[in-house]
């Protein structure tokens, strides 16, 4: 009978520990893609104030064991565009992260006049200051 107690407790409380489990991995998940991002926005910052010439590459890992993973990573988009200094995250639970460049401004764009889109969890983000003309961007390459 004893035995049976036992078991029937500890049958409970496995439920409530593995959701806790769940819950600390997504907020870890979800700490380290706030770093990355804030990482991502400081170094395109660096890059405008430094001018044309400047090139940084830096590791990125979205990788996740959770419920919530990684879907894309959208960085910059077209000229005058409403996230050409933003970078956005999206989740696989439709849930969006976004952090954008606003002090200096920093336009970030892919090859061509537009946003660099990612759908990789790990990759190397290639970030080059350039001018076109009289337009200064920050060139975003997935390497």
């Amino acid at each position: 009978m004893k035995l049976m107690i036992v078991a029937v407790v500890a049958s409970l409380s496995i439920v409530p520990a593995a959701e806790s489990l769940e819950n600390l991995r997504t907020r870890d998940f979800l700490n380290r893609v706030e770093l990355q991002l804030e990482n991502i926005v400081s170094m395109a910052q660096q890059l405008a104030i430094g001018g044309p010439g400047g090139i940084r590459t830096i590791e990125l890992d979205f990788t996740s064991k959770g419920k919530v993973s990684f879907e894309s990573m959208a960085l910059g988009d077209r000229s005058g565009g409403p996230n050409m200094s933003s970078v956005v995250i999206r989740f696989t639970n439709g849930a969006v992260m976004v952090k954008t460049c606003s002090q200096p401004q920093a336009w970030m764009r892919g090859e061509g006049d537009h946003g660099l889109i990612v759908d990789s969890a790990s990759f190397d983000l290639k970030m080059s200051a350039h001018i076109d003309g009289r337009v200064e961007y920050i060139l975003v390459e997935a390497v």
